[in-house]
C-alpha cells in the first residue's frame, strides 16, 4: 500500500464511511481509481465491500437492489455509485457467468476483473491496494489482462473491444500476450449484441485518439468482421457525425432517429455549398455536424440560419389550403408548388408575403 497525494472528495468518503461504520470493508475499484491516478475526471464510482446486498440495503435505507448481481446504485448531483459485494464468477455462457458466489475476500473478487489497470483499489484515506501491479502498467502505459488472456477473452469477447478502447482512449499499448489472444479470438466478437458493439465503438469514435482505435481494429481484422470499411475521417465530438463518415452494412441497433440523422449528415457532406435550403431540408443539427467535418466555421452556418426568411412550412405566409384553392390542384401537385415557392423564398428570390406569393403564382 501507499498513500497517493491527492485528496478524495468528501462525498465519496462519506459513502465509504457508512459501510465502515457498520463494520464492513469498503474500497473503490476500477475505472475511477485508474482515472484518479491518471489525474482524469471521472463520475462513476464502483465500490466493493464484504457487506451482503441485504446489509447494503439496510445501511443505505432503500429496498431497491439493482442488477442481476445485487448491485446497489446511488446517484447524486456529482457521482454515480455502484456498490457490489465481493464475488467470484465461473462457467461463463454468452459472456455472463452462470455461477456467482459472494465471498468475504477482496483478493478473490479482484481475480474476476479484466485488466490490471482496472483492478487497483483505493481506501477512503486514498491508500492504494495493487495486487496485480496495475500502477506499474499505468506508468508503462500498457493494457495487460488479469489471468490467461486466451481464457479470459473466451469467457467474454467484449473484452477484446474493451482492450482496444482503453488502448485508444488512454493512448496505451496492448501487451504481447493480449495481442496474440485477440488475434486467436477475434471471430468471437460477431457473437456480441449490436448494443454492446455500438457502445464500445462509440467510445472509440468519440475519443480524439480515435484513429489509433480504428487502426487497431483494422490490424486485427475486426473492422472487416464488423462489416465496417476503413476510411479517412475527420474527428467531430458527435457519434452520428463519426458514423456518417464510415461505410458499414451492419445495423448496430441504430434508432430510427439516429439513422435519419446519419443519412442527413451524409447527404449534406456531399453538398458543394451550404445554403438556407440545405438547412431547411435537412435541419440545423445535421448541417452543423457536417459543416464541422467540412471545416466550415460554425458562425458561418448560424449566420445563414438566422437570415432564413422561414424555418418551416408553417412559416409560409400563404397556407397550403389557400394555395390549393388558388391553383385548384391536387394535394400532390399543390405540395410541389409549395416546395417551389419555399425554395424561391429561401434563396431570397421571393418575399414571404401573401400578395407577393399570389403575384408569383399568377406569373407561373
Amino acid at each position: 500500500m501507499f498513500l497517493y497525494n491527492k485528496d478524495m472528495k468528501e462525498e465519496i468518503k462519506k459513502v465509504l464511511g457508512k459501510l465502515e461504520k457498520n463494520g464492513f470493508e469498503s474500497y473503490i475499484v476500477g475505472g475511477f481509481v485508474r482515472d484518479y491516478l491518471l489525474c482524469r475526471e471521472s463520475t462513476d464510482v464502483d465500490i466493493v465491500t464484504n457487506a451482503l446486498p441485504k446489509d447494503i440495503v439496510q445501511i443505505f435505507g432503500s429496498s431497491k437492489v439493482l442488477g442481476a448481481y445485487g448491485t446497489f446504485n446511488i446517484k447524486t448531483n456529482h457521482y454515480n455509485y455502484d456498490i457490489t459485494t465481493y464475488r467470484t464468477e465461473s462457467k461463463y455462457q454468452n459472456r455472463h457467468p452462470k455461477e456467482i458466489t459472494y465471498t468475504s475476500n477482496l483478493f478473490e473478487d479482484l481475480k474476476r476483473r479484466d485488466f490490471t489497470i482496472n483492478a487497483i483499489c483505493m481506501t477512503m484515506n486514498s491508500q492504494i491496494i495493487d495486487v496485480y501491479n496495475g500502477v506499474t502498467d499505468l506508468e508503462n502505459k500498457v493494457i495487460r489482462m488479469i489471468g490467461d488472456p486466451l481464457i479470459r477473452l473466451k469467457e467474454d469477447p467484449l473484452r477484446i473491444l474493451r482492450a482496444i478502447r482503453f488502448a485508444c482512449t488512454l493512448d496505451f499499448h496492448l501487451e504481447d500476450a493480449l495481442k496474440k489472444a485477440i488475434k486467436e479470438n477475434k471471430e468471437k466478437v460477431i457473437s456480441l449484441s449490436d448494443y454492446r458493439l455500438k457502445n464500445e465503438l462509440n467510445k472509440i469514435l468519440l475519443s480524439p485518439n480515435y484513429q489509433k482505435g480504428l487502426d487497431l481494429l483494422t490490424s486485427f481484422g475486426l473492422l472487416e468482421l464488423l462489416e465496417i470499411k476503413p476510411s479517412k475521417i475527420c474527428y467531430v465530438d458527435d457519434t452520428n457525425g463519426m458514423w456518417a463518415q464510415l461505410k458499414t452494412t451492419r445495423d448496430f441497433g441504430f434508432t430510427k432517429t439516429e439513422k435519419k440523422q446519419i443519412e442527413a449528415i451524409r447527404v449534406v457532406l456531399k453538398e458543394e455549398k451550404i445554403t438556407p435550403l440545405t438547412i431547411y431540408q435537412y435541419g440545423l443539427y445535421p448541417v452543423m455536424v457536417a459543416s464541422k467535418i467540412k471545416q466550415i466555421p460554425t458562425e458561418q452556418i448560424l449566420k445563414i440560419e438566422q437570415s432564413m426568411p422561414l424555418k418551416s412550412r408553417e412559416d409560409l405566409a400563404l397556407s397550403f389550403l389557400e394555395l390549393k384553392k388558388i391553383r385548384k390542384t391536387s394535394n400532390e401537385e399543390t405540395k410541389k408548388i409549395q416546395n417551389q415557392i419555399i425554395e424561391e423564398i429561401l434563396m431570397h428570390q421571393l418575399p414571404n408575403q401573401k400578395e407577393d406569393i399570389k403575384k408569383y403564382l399568377e406569373r407561373e
